[in-house]
């Protein structure tokens, strides 16, 4: 039987044919990592659909990390491999030649024309040890059909000389095969080879120049592993970002570093990786030096262009890119974002190291800054008139003060005047030369269980597709608090739905708020009646909506009061 059939069960026990059964390991375990990410990442498409704030541009996101990965694991591979192909440069012979049969029986088994390449690569190590009729059988298994002109014509060289070698007929025939076969790049010519099987030259030195020729450097695989860690960053980098939550950034410092680090890799490894084409290139083409300069020019015209669009990239994302102006304990961080020509002041919420994010109203109030939600604390100069006639007016022309909220004070206190008992349970002290006011302990709680309202309609489905952080705040000509819950002008009227705090209980034990309806050119209409529980944040509806319409048991109990 030829040592060299597949179905040949004998097998060598030496370090290079295990070697080459774990590199089909290796092999093996990248194709399955392969497949794991490619189902993880279907099924992460299809739980990405399936979010509440899904849109079009998670889809690319995705894909942008499905496809990093896939490309990072594929280079790996290849990098895996030729560093195990590097190894093998200080083996023996004999060791090396074990390592292309186990790759030649598994590996390689289905691939007709890897299998030919290395049985001629066997061959030639079968020669340097002297076992020449060993050579000629591995050269019996060739199937010349698969194999491109230049290995077909190593095949021919290799077969004439492992004849020649062993004192067989016939190699004058073989050589002729060899010689009918134009040589490639770096490829002995006819001459060359005719001397080394004539009377002049010895069996030793047609041995040497075997050994000699083609002998294959190969370097580590050092622009490739870097290559492949650049693009898993970059697609992470890049995908990541359009899956965060609304509301959610990275960090300044993260991202404009992360934004450098990918676009100077890859203008420094696309340089590396053109210079090294163009070398590979000139090496084995067998163009005319008209055409490679062609093609050369074309890829440095194509990596300029390439930088120019990378620092362009660079220049707008830093210009737009918010920046941390401090950060305080507990992780607030004090952001400015600009354009290069208008700038803002804000507050954000660290999130981990890499994270930052926008506070929730609760957030807001937790750590004092109530001012800041949607210019809660306007100035309220001129807010001080006495009659239903003055409120109606600040409407038209005190509109930079007021924000239109007169209509919900006089539903809201009915026929109470501006002395009301209101004043005393939520005031706000006014420093004439400020439009900035000071807010107490009982505002922050009132904001607080605005919001537990707010949840508990979402809950029972009075409020639908809600979200807390889009509630915005205000306080009346009085200073009465009131949140705006929904607001519609798809008829071209603005209709706004507010939460108006009234005032405390008979008993002190619950905040009380109306609900009700506001629009342009229209009466308030009341909606309902809320308590909330001072201390527990529980809301109970009264199921009313009218003042002089009776409220539920469990209202009445919980407010001591109709």
């Amino acid at each position: 039987m030829n040592y060299y059939d597949i179905s040949n069960p004998n097998a060598p026990f030496t370090t290079g044919y295990q070697k080459g059964l774990w590199q089909k390991t290796i092999v093996q375990i990248y194709r399955v990592l392969v497949m794991i990410g490619g189902i993880l990442g279907i099924c992460f498409i299809i739980g990405t659909g399936q979010r509440e704030d899904y849109t079009m541009g998670m889809l690319g996101s995705c894909m942008l990390l499905l496809v990093s990965y896939l490309v990072f694991l594929i280079m790996l591979m290849y990098a895996s491999i030729i560093i195990s192909a590097k190894k093998t440069e200080k083996w023996n012979l004999q060791d090396k030649h074990d390592y292309n049969l186990a790759l030649y029986r598994t590996r390689y088994k289905d691939n007709k024309q890897l299998q030919a390449v290395t049985l001629i690569q066997m061959a030639k190590q079968q020669i340097l040890m002297g076992h020449y009729d060993l050579a000629i059988q591995a050269l019996e298994m060739v199937r010349t059909d698969c194999l491109k002109l230049q290995y077909l014509r190593e095949f021919y060289f290799y077969k004439a000389a492992a004849l020649y070698l062993s004192d067989k007929h016939g190699w004058e025939e073989v050589l002729n095969n060899c010689y009918a076969i134009p040589p490639k790049s770096k490829q002995m010519t006819n001459d060359e080879i005719a001397f080394l099987f004539s009377p002049r030259c010895g069996k030793m030195d047609l041995q040497q120049t075997i050994y000699n020729h083609n002998q294959i450097r190969r370097k580590w695989p050092v622009l490739l592993i870097i290559t492949a860690v650049l693009v898993l960053y970059a697609g992470f980098f890049y995908g990541i970002i359009g899956l965060l939550p609304e509301g959610y950034h990275y960090r300044s410092w993260y991202q404009m570093s992360s934004i450098m680090l990918t676009s100077a890799g890859c203008i420094i490894l696309s340089l590396l990786w053109i210079i090294k084409l163009i070398l590979f290139k000139d090496n084995i083409s067998t163009k005319s030096n008209g055409v490679k300069i062609f093609q050369n020019s074309c890829l440095v015209v194509m990596w300029f262009c390439l930088m120019a669009a990378l620092v362009i990239y660079q220049i707008m994302a830093f210009i737009g890119m918010d920046e941390e102006l401090a950060e305080y304990p507990g992780g607030l961080i004090y952001m400015s974002s600009g354009n290069g020509y208008v700038s803002e002041d804000y507050y954000n919420l660290k999130v981990g190291p890499f994270l930052r994010k926008n506070l929730t109203t609760k957030e807001y109030i937790e750590y004092g800054l109530e001012s800041e939600l949607n210019g809660t604390h306007e100035s309220q100069n001129g807010a001080n008139s006495s009659d239903d006639e003055n409120q109606k007016d600040i409407n038209d022309s005190d509109n930079e003060n007021q924000k239109g909220t007169n209509n919900s004070e006089n539903s809201d206190q009915g026929n109470s005047t501006e002395n009301d008992t209101q004043t005393e349970d939520f005031s706000q002290e006014q420093d004439s030369s400020s439009d900035e006011s000071k807010t107490t302990d009982t505002e922050s709680a009132v904001f607080a269980e605005s919001l537990a309202v707010y949840q508990y309609m979402m809950d029972t489905g009075e409020i639908t597709d809600g979200d807390p952080d889009k509630v915005s705040y205000g306080f009346t000509a009085k200073g009465s608090f009131y949140a705006i819950f929904e607001t519609d002008d798809s008829n071209g009227v603005t209709c706004e739905k507010h939460l108006v705090y009234d005032r405390v209980s008979e008993n002190g034990k619950c905040d009380l708020f109306v609900y009700q309806q506001e629009q342009v050119g229209a009466d308030a209409k009341i909606l309902g009646f809320y308590a909330v529980k001072k201390g527990t944040g529980q809301v109970i509806s009264a199921d009313k909506t009218t003042w002089g319409g009776v409220s539920s048991k469990e209202y009445q109990d919980a407010t001591g009061e109709n």
